[in-house]
């Protein structure tokens, strides 16, 4: 398996991109799949436990809060972004390919289990 973090625009962009592929997504609202989908791809998650495809990113700032602990402070990362997991030697869709995010993160803000 292989997983390939995708960013895109906005949910309308991901959306058209992946109905272009073939994904037929419920009510227009990207969600969790893992069966219905094209061959070779395994599951398709947007990021975020809503899957509003949000990533968070530290902002260099931080603050204290009530017991004097410091915590950085968080703000969202332009984009709506999509995990997607494909089977050993499926190749990521033309499609997608620009949607990639490169390099892959080193850190992803979320991993399927």
């Amino acid at each position: 398996m292989r997983d390939h973090f995708l960013k895109f625009a906005d949910h309308a962009e991901a959306l058209s991109a992946l109905e272009a592929i073939g994904v037929t997504v419920p009510a227009g609202k990207l969600a969790y799949l893992d069966a219905g989908l094209p061959e070779g791809l395994l599951a398709l998650k947007p990021v975020g436990a809503a899957c509003d495809g949000l990533v968070y990113a530290p902002t260099g700032e931080t603050a204290t809060d009530g017991e004097g602990r410091q915590y950085p402070l968080m703000e969202a990362v332009v984009g709506f972004h999509v995990n997607l997991r494909m089977a050993d030697g499926a190749a990521l869709p033309a499609a997608l390919v620009d949607f990639e995010v490169a390099p892959e993160p080193a850190t992803p803000a979320e991993r399927f289990a």
